[in-house]
């Protein structure tokens, strides 16, 4: 039986995440030639006076735990009000923007804790304090375990509840998931452990957890494991107060070698302080990232901090060099050209976040006066000589896997075009095409402009009879709500179905909507499916903006799991037939 004291004690919540893989991805561990440059930096933006710890990626916005001495709970048993769960944006050069609240039923009047993210569901898995009141000869008296619990992202206001794994009379806490949402590590004082608080792992069989076991001596030890987080599924980092540190909590770092952790190595500085140091979490390029420390010079107790590196913290990929082929097309007829040149060029960025270190900025003046541009190019290595296609149109080469390549094709009578290739997100196969030079405008005369809009009035007038008189189950395919590649902002002049659904709902209170969203094949599954859902949370915010309750509106994402023609991956398709993918469904749940 555990009894929370202090803030500290509140806080060892366990944030460990992994799965079984049959093989290693890297050669090494820690690659300490790194951590030479690295600099760290306090997010001022979002540290207080108080405390902000236990950073997680949510999507594209990072979850923290927080203390605010304004809030109205407050824990009298240690001096300090409860820990709550905000979120915040990530700005250029990610730099992490204000706090923003959690929902109110994913914030209680408990103790809330570190927290985990499903994409595959749009679920977050997080720590809960749990209070159990036992009277004993007249006299009461609490005692607080740790619980983990599920929330629904789907709906406005989630449906929060507790899963399966919890233990009665001990603390289960701190759930991390696997890739693929199948795996949680979680942490325990149930009995049979060799410490304080142990680290274990469960199998989601699509309705429950099952097979808990536990990571072993590999990584459990006789004190405290505490605050990990699973990097690219085969790098575990945690913190623990084990022997042998440097002081307080400090951060291991263990490799999944033939489905088994090895043992911990420790982090060096400046990572780990003679303080506490937790909660290590790294984006995909291994060069940035945040964790949580209370060093002295922060702002608070606890503050987040984020780091920078000249080059990835964690080991070098064994087999850094792959083969890639390339087709070129033309756009309209998608026939082969041959003898396209191709360059390739080496480019220092992560294709999922935006850095500002890895441009070169140049300041210009504007057009109006006063006016001044910020011109950003990419950082770039030494082009590479370069290459032609053969008579198929196609080019063979071989790249380094983890580096991203901007990629400049040219062709006699046809428009040139550069772009951003990443292997792991346009895979070893894919086609390009291009544009000819003589394609000229359509142009359109007054009179058709008169009859489209009279044409389209037309439509959203009929739009809105359908959706009064829809019934449930019946399912809307809305084709003109458009988003730009790779992004969740939609097209200007796209949102006229959304209006025509906005002003049903807002005739009928009784009308509750489901939006399921849909990516085009281009870019890795995962993050297509992870794309979806903030696209239908766009469309989500659209609606509540006119005034629609945001609890008549779920939303669902699918990423490229349904897609509306042959466009799936390594198949040469024209940019209107990716649109054509890049759609937002509504499903009538009542009317």
């Amino acid at each position: 039986m555990i009894q929370i004291k202090n803030n500290r004690q509140k806080l060892v919540w366990i944030v460990l995440y992994t799965f079984i893989f049959t093989s290693s991805m890297f050669a090494q561990t820690i690659n300490k030639d790194a951590f030479v440059s690295i600099k760290i930096h306090n997010e001022k933006n979002i540290n207080t006076s108080n405390l902000e710890s236990s950073p997680a990626f949510i999507g594209d916005k990072i979850a923290f735990v927080f203390t605010d001495v304004k809030g109205k709970l407050f824990d009298k048993d240690i001096d300090e009000p409860y820990f709550q769960l905000g979120y915040c944006d990530v700005l250029p050069d990610n730099v992490l923007d204000v706090r923003k609240p959690y929902n109110p039923r994913i914030n209680s009047e408990l103790h809330e804790g570190p927290t985990s993210y499903d994409s595959h569901q749009n679920k977050m898995f997080l720590t809960r304090s749990h209070k159990e009141t036992r009277r004993n000869k007249n006299v009461e008296s609490d005692t607080f375990y740790l619980r983990i619990l599920s929330a629904d992202l789907n709906t406005s206001k989630p449906d929060v509840r507790p899963i399966n794994i919890n233990v009665d009379n001990y603390s289960v806490c701190h759930p991390a998931l696997s890739s693929d949402g199948k795996t949680m590590i979680f942490s325990s004082n149930k009995p049979g452990g060799y410490g304080k608080m142990d680290l274990y792992t469960a199998y989601f069989n699509g309705q429950e957890w099952t097979g808990i076991i536990s990571l072993g001596s590999n990584i459990n030890s006789s004190k405290n494991e505490v605050f990990p987080t699973i990097i690219n599924d085969t790098i575990l980092v945690f913190a623990s107060d084990r022997d042998g540190g440097i002081g307080g909590l400090d951060m291991y770092v263990s490799k999944l070698t033939e489905g088994i952790w090895q043992k911990p190595e420790l982090l060096p500085t400046p990572f780990n302080t003679a303080y506490d140091d937790l909660g290590l979490i790294v984006r995909e390029n291994m060069k940035s990232g945040y964790f949580s420390s209370n060093r002295p010079g922060g702002k608070g107790k606890d503050d987040i901090y984020r780091f920078e590196s000249l080059q990835p913290i964690f080991g070098i990929e064994k087999e850094a060099i792959v083969t890639a082929s390339m087709q070129v097309l033309d756009k309209l007829s998608l026939d082969e050209i041959p003898d396209a040149e191709i360059s390739l060029t080496p480019l220092d960025i992560d294709i999922n976040n935006f850095a500002l270190s890895s441009y070169n900025i140049d300041m210009l003046t504007g057009r109006n006066p006063g006016e001044m541009l910020l011109k950003l190019t990419p950082k770039k290595g030494q082009t590479f000589p370069s290459f032609y296609t053969n008579n198929n149109g196609k080019a063979t080469f071989q790249i380094k896997k983890n580096q991203k390549y901007l990629v400049n094709i040219k062709a006699k009578e046809y428009a040139s075009i550069s772009l951003l290739y990443d292997f792991t997100a346009f895979g070893a196969n894919f086609n390009i095409v291009l544009e000819p030079e003589d394609i000229g405008e359509i142009v359109t005369d007054e009179t058709e402009i008169e009859n489209n809009d009279i044409e389209n009035s037309t439509i959203e007038n009929s739009l809105d009879s359908i959706i009064t008189r829809s019934t449930v189950g019946d399912v809307f395919v809305f084709e003109n709500i458009y988003f730009d590649y790779n992004s969740s902002q939609l097209q200007a002049g796209a949102t006229k179905e959304i209006d025509a659904l906005a002003r049903s709902m807002q005739a009928n209170e009784n009308l509750s909507v489901r939006l399921e969203s849909h990516t085009d094949s281009r870019g890795t599954a995962a993050y297509n499916l992870q794309l979806s859902i903030s696209r239908a949370n766009s469309v989500r915010t659209y609606l509540t903006n006119l005034g629609i309750d945001e609890d008549r509106i779920n939303i669902r994402g699918y990423g490229e799991s349904i897609l509306r023609n042959k466009c799936k991956d390594n198949v040469p398709c024209t940019e209107s037939q990716h649109r054509q993918n890049r759609r937002t469904e509504v499903v009538i749940e009542s009317n």
